[in-house]
């Protein structure tokens, strides 16, 4: 394991990058001389906001400017037809964590793209610590959060850029986790969350029976769904996007759980009786 503390990034630089890649996210396409007028800000400036912004995967560039990136629909299913949720839906599942975490909270933050999504939105948080077992996230939290961050793992789960191992499991039992951000790629009909990286799911559990507040993300990938880390009924919070929910809502509403936050994009669902407490 280890750790540094860094300083945050600035927060108008965080804003305007966000909000470029959600004009992007919304008009498909767009030129740097048009980001440049409605921001007030160089065509020098949005070209390095552009390319930052490629290589976290928001977006990529174009002549003159920058184009969406395509998001694959998951292949259909007999009971759920949902296609991969948007960079915009995935964005607003973002913002949906990032309102659950408080100031000097200690996060563990799983490894997975949508949970990248959430580290920039974790500049206004004041001495968080954060743990990851994601080289990238590490590199990318680096330049947004304000206190220590620690990589924890000592084996690499190739082809992804996950480790495992034994530091990253004494992590979860060394540090008090007050909360937890997982991907899963499913819910069963028996409320088991499932997982496509089998080789992750001790850890895991192990993180599930440590973190005081356990928060999962549902990406809707069924189809890679290979490993179980625990129960619905184990998590505080699961969030889904809006092409999903209507798949997951009577489960969720039969396991306790209540709506806590809803938009156009997705819900934050919450066990009610962790919640009364």
């Amino acid at each position: 394991m280890t750790s540094v503390n860094v300083p945050r990034k600035s927060s108008n630089l965080l804003k305007r990058r966000l909000k470029i890649a959600e004009i992007v996210a919304a008009q498909g396409e767009i030129k740097v001389d048009d980001l440049s007028a409605q921001l007030g800000v160089s065509g020098v400036t949005i070209r390095g906001d552009l390319s930052y912004l490629e290589q976290q995967g928001y977006l990529k560039r174009s002549f003159g400017g920058a184009i969406a990136t395509p998001t694959t629909p998951a292949e259909p299913e007999a009971v759920l037809q949902a296609a991969t949720p948007s960079l915009t839906q995935q964005m607003e599942i973002a913002r949906h964590c990032v309102r659950l975490i408080r100031d000097r909270d200690t996060l563990f933050l799983g490894h997975g793209a949508f949970c990248r999504k959430i580290i920039p939105l974790l500049s206004e948080v004041k001495k968080l610590r954060l743990i990851t077992n994601d080289p990238e996230h590490a590199l990318l939290a680096n330049q947004f959060i304000d206190g220590e961050i620690i990589l924890a793992g000592s084996e690499m789960l190739r082809p992804d850029t996950a480790l495992a191992g034994k530091s990253l499991e004494q992590a979860f039992q060394h540090y008090t986790l007050t909360h937890s951000i997982l991907e899963v790629s499913n819910i069963d009909a028996e409320g088991a969350l499932n997982i496509a990286m089998p080789r992750l799911a001790p850890a895991w559990q192990l993180c599930f029976d440590h973190a005081q507040n356990k928060t999962v993300i549902v990406t809707a990938d069924s189809a890679s769904a290979t490993a179980s880390i625990g129960h619905v009924d184990q998590a505080e919070n699961v969030i889904v996007c809006r092409s999903i929910n209507e798949h997951y809502q009577q489960q969720l509403q039969h396991a306790d759980f209540v709506i806590l936050y809803t938009s156009n994009e997705c819900f934050t669902w919450t066990n009610r009786e962790r919640l009364q407490e």
